[in-house]
């Protein structure tokens, strides 16, 4: 009975957290929804591919971007409010390689770019070689 009240907060954080991730989530929705127009639009009136070859890949990697993020909130739900690092790791690839076609042009920050793809692939392996080593310990013999 004594720590009844820690319950009570507990359970009110967790259903304004709940709630907020709807709205994130909802408004998420909104831009894939937004971007997905965008570069409909851009696919039907741009005439000459090749000339806007960067705004075409912009706007395909923004549509990858919120689908993963609203696989995140879903995620969010499905595994009762936990989400994986892996996840966050394979946006964060995304994202670099979304900045690597964007910038293509500028050496420096492209080879710093794949430097720091690199680096999230190793920590996605290690991440992975590590959970996978923690289940099977975690299995009776």
């Amino acid at each position: 009975m004594k720590h009844e009240w820690h319950q009570k907060v507990a359970n009110y954080f967790e259903y304004v957290l709940n709630s907020l991730m709807i709205i994130i989530g909802v408004v998420i929705f909104g831009f894939l929804l937004r971007e997905i127009y965008n570069l409909a639009h851009l696919l039907l009136t741009v005439e000459d591919m090749r000339s806007h070859f960067n705004q075409i890949t912009d706007a395909t990697l923004a549509v990858f971007l919120f689908f993963e993020f609203m696989s995140l909130v879903r995620e969010y739900f499905i595994k009762d409010a936990h989400i994986s690092m892996e996840s966050f790791l394979y946006i964060g690839v995304t994202a670099l390689i979304r900045a690597i076609l964007v910038y293509h042009d500028q050496t420096m920050k492209t080879l710093l770019l794949a430097l720091s793809i690199g680096i999230l692939v190793v920590a996605l392996t290690v991440y992975r070689y590590f959970r996978e080593k923690g289940k099977q310990q975690k299995l009776p013999h």
